[in-house]
């Protein structure tokens, strides 16, 4: 595997749209037209590829309030989760947030995946809500200055 690749929409849309595509409307049922939208444009995506230039795990970051980044979107192929290719993209994006000058990064969890954030870092914010049907959590990390 490689790095992240950290970019536009325009530049990264096609492989994140493979792995997303993959992971929320194939696995998760969740139906395309929740999946898209137009935040996509003005976000920063980050985007691992395996070997053969194949997109493999991805996410997004968006500017959530002033100095707060949102990340979203992080989806891993399922045959590769286990693999920190999901790390990866997250700490692609939280540097993307440190270097615009955020300070905080927050994040809606799947429950499922509640454990990995709060091993990296994240603390969980509020009781658990349903998001397209699955069970969320608000999470953030303090990333400083």
């Amino acid at each position: 595997m490689t790095k992240p690749i950290v970019g536009s929409w325009a530049d990264l849309g096609p492989a994140a749209s493979q792995v997303r595509t993959a992971v929320f409307v194939h696995e998760q049922k969740i139906p395309a037209e929740m999946e898209w939208d137009v935040a996509d444009a003005s976000a920063v995506h980050a985007v691992v590829f395996d070997a053969a230039g194949v997109p493999v795990a991805t996410g997004r970051l968006l500017q959530h309030a002033p100095g707060v980044g949102r990340i979203g979107r992080m989806a891993v192929l399922s045959a590769l989760r286990g693999q920190h290719l999901g790390q990866q993209v997250l700490d692609a994006l939280v540097q993307a947030a440190k270097d615009r000058g955020d300070h905080a990064v927050c994040l809606h969890a799947q429950t499922s995946a509640q454990g990995f954030y709060e091993r990296l870092g994240f603390c969980p914010r509020g009781d658990v809500y349903a998001e397209v049907g699955i069970p969320h959590i608000e999470m953030e990390l303090d990333i400083g200055k």
